[in-house]
């Protein structure tokens, strides 16, 4: 088979290949750097399959995002409560 299957989004498990483009490294960088990257909590290989699962390497990613998506505004809120009379 050509090419790398693990590549398509389809693929729930990644090669080699398909972790380092997933974090944006150079395959040779990523061969160079695995072992403190998994010292830093990376997602180590699959026993069974020889692949990473592609959740847990976004869910590293994920764990180290420095801004969050939503911004919670947090004390000085009013709570407005309302009562509907037509529903009772």
């Amino acid at each position: 088979m050509a090419g790398d299957p693990t590549m398509s989004q389809i693929s729930l498990n990644g090669s080699v290949k398909w972790a380092a483009a997933r974090i944006g490294w150079p395959l040779i960088r990523f061969k160079q750097k695995r072992e403190i990257l998994e010292t830093n909590g990376f997602p180590k290989v699959d026993r069974i399959t020889n692949l990473y699962v592609k959740a847990d390497i976004d869910a590293w990613i994920n764990r180290r995002r420095q801004v969050a998506d939503q911004i919670l505004h947090i004390g000085g809120a009013q709570i407005t409560t309302e009562v509907n009379l037509d529903a009772i």
